[in-house]
């Protein structure tokens, strides 16, 4: 049995931080990892000589949680603003989100929306759920016309199940001053990233892989036991002092020897996930496209974002070549086969205007991701408190997007990685 001082669970951007401020600290500390890489959702691929994220673009937002990552890349970082647009049916390509690019909107939309969106305001009404804030925040052109068809084809689930308040971190939460601005003149982005210059970003990968200490792979976690302070692994058993988790939260509780019986299936009714099915395309010839990213809120079309690679990274086509990663959402009912899906990704692709001068499809790689997003789900932010701070009883601490059951970007992750190992050793 091996006696591992911290003991981390998972090398994606949130293990990997706890590695590196285990190191930095100077203990003892040893990564499991159950994929035979690092880098979690942030791993890279190469398809026709084009490079891609796999699991969907990951930027670097451009603020303080970001800036040990933006100077570990040095040289290497390029910083852009980031363009993101809407295709809307009769209205084409309209600045995302809608709610902070009013102006582009025809006169008459645009005065409607105003003007519900002052109504909705002044009359605040109780806000229970996810659908309700919406319309109080938007009032409900914007909402019936973009903002609920978009949402529900996101999270695949009814609006009024979720919590609203995860949203109020994230861009839909638009400031009515700036509502106000950008339905008089086209704002700037409001957000800038960085982004590796050459290569994607399994390039930082490596270089926290570097400084998280030892990594062991293919060691998938099969159990943990608090009582007695062990881990099994890949075969193998682990004893360690301190336990950093950044396992998804729902599997970890699962696999706790001990844990409450009632807690645990209250667990597995609330703690859900959104699964996509991403496919990484490269087409013949360069056509010039519009935006960083596309997203489509019209329940014909079946993808819900198109990320736009050239725009991205300019690094990241191969000459005389297009690369998109088109995301869909996984549903519930049931799902074509990877290989039967692409063929209506690309037919539905080529129905956009800016799409349908696509050469011919030269590669593809699709991939499924089942623990995408974590469903924001009413009841949940009272819920995993409860759990995390059970585990902190016995000295296990969580990080990351699925140790947290938390919406969160990469630097956050990373950061909750390191912020998890200080609290664990002090």
């Amino acid at each position: 049995m091996r006696e591992v001082e911290v003991l981390i669970l998972g090398a994606g951007l949130a293990g990997l931080g706890a590695g590196v401020e285990a190191q930095r600290l100077g203990r003892d500390s040893l990564i499991l990892e159950a994929a035979p890489t690092a880098g979690g959702l942030c791993r890279g691929i190469t398809i026709a000589g084009c490079m891609f994220d796999r699991y969907g673009p990951k930027v670097i937002v451009e603020r303080e949680s970001s800036q040990e990552l933006v100077q570990l890349l040095g040289a290497d970082a390029s910083r852009h603003e980031l363009h993101e647009v809407v295709h809307l049916s009769g209205l084409g390509l309209i600045g995302f989100p809608v709610q902070r690019h009013l102006v582009e909107l025809p006169p008459a939309d645009r005065e409607t929306v105003l003007k519900e969106i002052s109504i909705a305001r002044s009359e605040p009404g109780e806000v229970r759920n996810y659908r309700e804030w919406l319309l109080s925040s938007y009032g409900p052109y914007l909402c019936e016309k973009v903002l609920f068809p978009y949402e529900e084809k996101k999270w695949q689930m009814p609006l009024s199940d979720m919590d609203y308040r995860w949203a109020l971190e994230r861009p839909v939460a638009v400031d009515l001053k700036e509502v106000l601005e950008g339905a008089e003149r086209k704002l700037p982005p409001s957000r800038t990233y960085f982004y590796p210059r050459e290569g994607n970003l399994s390039g930082l990968v490596g270089l926290l892989a570097e400084r998280a200490g030892p990594i062991r792979h293919s060691s998938p976690v099969t159990g943990i036991d608090p009582g007695g302070k062990t881990v099994s692994a890949g075969g193998e058993t682990y004893r360690y002092e301190h336990l950093i988790s950044s396992l998804p939260l729902d599997k970890a509780v699962g696999m706790t020897a001990g844990f409450d019986t009632d807690l645990a299936a209250r667990t597995r009714s609330l703690l859900k996930w959104l699964s996509v099915r991403v496919h990484n395309l490269v087409f013949e010839g360069t056509t010039p496209l519009v935006g960083d990213a596309v997203y489509f809120p019209e329940p014909s079309v079946g993808f819900r974002r198109v990320a736009v690679l050239q725009n991205l990274c300019p690094a990241l086509p191969a000459q005389g070549l297009t690369a998109v990663s088109v995301e869909v959402a996984m549903g519930r009912g049931e799902r074509t086969t990877p290989e039967q899906e692409l063929g209506e990704v690309v037919e539905q692709l080529l129905t956009i205007p800016q799409f349908s001068t696509f050469g011919p499809l030269l590669e593809s790689d699709s991939v499924d991701i089942a623990e995408a997003y974590p469903l924001q789900r009413d009841g949940l932010r009272e819920h995993v408190p409860l759990l995390t701070r059970m585990y902190q009883q016995w000295d296990i601490w969580h990080c990351g997007r699925a140790g947290t059951f938390n919406y969160c970007d990469m630097d956050v992750a990373y950061q909750q990685g390191r912020r998890a190992v200080r609290l664990a050793v002090t």
